[in-house]
């Protein structure tokens, strides 16, 4: 099992009762291998799934394979032999869907926080098959008056309970029926804050005259000078830098769009980044000066509510949008310069990334800001 390196399913031959391995490549580059078994059940073929390699070995697999067909002779649903919890259905998700994650995003933080603080609570340790509509909206009465958080919890209720719907552990998904015994909530965009682009060069001077971590400083920085988003900052790694052309590449793995995307580097970046790597002997940019890893987004946070700067992290890239926009920058530089995805058949011709104009657009913008 441990060499097989090539996408597919992988039979265990004759005998095996349906016993097969999935192989399939994630998104980060690493081999995903489950388990899976194909049984008739009341005259339905469904299939059933025996958990991961290496965790679970080949003769494990067997073993259970062998189990479920024998209580099938037995006129037994071996779907039912245990009784699968609501959490124990969730924690299957967040198992499944993991590979897909970026290892700079937040999401399965976000799924352990709803599970451990609204879903054990309520209907965690519940039957996956007896969840209700009344008991989804008991977990919707906790959340409701915060809508983002509340759309939130309603749409990975619906993924669990679709998981175990294809499981055959129950029949319907009652989650848009609880929603809808929910009352409105009245559409509110919530933004990040962000600053007027004429009080960044202020904000930038009270962070470098702060007493926090040197890396940290130089990260709010370099954000503010290249518009990025804060993972892609907090991430970084030398290999990306090529100070020489002044050229950040972000690979595909780490942005969001899933594309590499190049970014420009004003003077001043080069200049701090420099500062950096003669200080810093570490494959991260900006680590942190007690683990050595990646901080989390709540350093920068936490700095500029220290000092009392009234913007998030990620609001510098709105700071810098704004600017573009009073500063009569065309619309298709400004978002380029932002990377995001440009769509429709505008988006199929649109082939260049304008890395020579995005870079005379950052040496402006620098020179505005510092």
């Amino acid at each position: 099992m441990r060499t097989i390196n090539k996408p597919g399913r992988y039979g265990d031959g004759r005998g095996s009762h349906g016993l097969s391995l999935l192989v399939k490549r994630t998104v980060n580059g690493r081999w995903s291998k489950t388990w899976s078994q194909r049984l008739r059940i009341g005259g339905k073929t469904v299939s059933l799934g025996l958990g991961s390699y290496p965790a679970v070995s080949l003769a494990l697999a067997r073993e259970r394979a062998l189990s479920n067909r024998q209580a099938v002779e037995e006129g037994r649903d071996p779907r039912r032999r245990h009784t699968v919890t609501f959490a124990e259905a969730m924690e299957a998700v967040i198992d499944l869907h993991r590979p897909n994650w970026k290892p700079t995003s937040n999401t399965e933080q976000q799924w352990r926080s709803l599970l451990a603080h609204h879903i054990d609570p309520t209907i965690g340790p519940m039957p996956v098959a007896d969840v209700a509509a009344a008991d989804v909206v008991a977990v919707l009465d906790r959340v409701w008056d915060r809508p983002e958080l509340a759309r939130r919890t309603a749409r990975r209720i619906s993924t669990t309970m679709k998981w175990a719907m294809g499981r055959g552990l129950r029949e319907i998904d009652p989650t848009s029926a609880a929603v809808a015994a929910m009352p409105k909530h009245r559409h509110r965009p919530n933004h990040h804050r962000a600053l007027h682009h004429g009080e960044v060069a202020d904000a930038l001077k009270k962070i470098r005259a702060s007493e926090a971590a040197a890396a940290t400083k130089q990260a709010l920085e370099l954000l503010a000078l290249t518009a990025t988003r804060p993972g892609e900052v907090r991430h970084a790694t030398w290999d990306e830098f090529d100070l020489d052309t002044a050229v950040w590449t972000i690979p595909a793995s780490r942005y969001k769009t899933d594309t590499e995307f190049r970014v420009p580097l004003s003077r001043r970046a080069v200049e701090l980044l420099a500062k950096a790597r003669s200080a810093n002997n570490t494959e991260l940019v900006f680590p942190s000066p007690v683990t050595g890893r990646a901080v989390s987004e709540n350093t920068y946070v936490k700095l500029l509510r220290d000092l009392d700067i009234p913007s998030s992290a990620h609001g510098l890239r709105a700071t810098f949008r704004s600017w573009c926009s009073d500063a009569g920058v065309p619309r298709d530089l400004a978002e380029m310069a932002l990377g995001h995805a440009v769509r429709g058949v505008e988006g199929a011709y649109a082939r260049s990334d304008m890395l020579q104009r995005r870079r005379a657009l950052m040496q402006q913008w620098d020179d505005y800001i510092t």
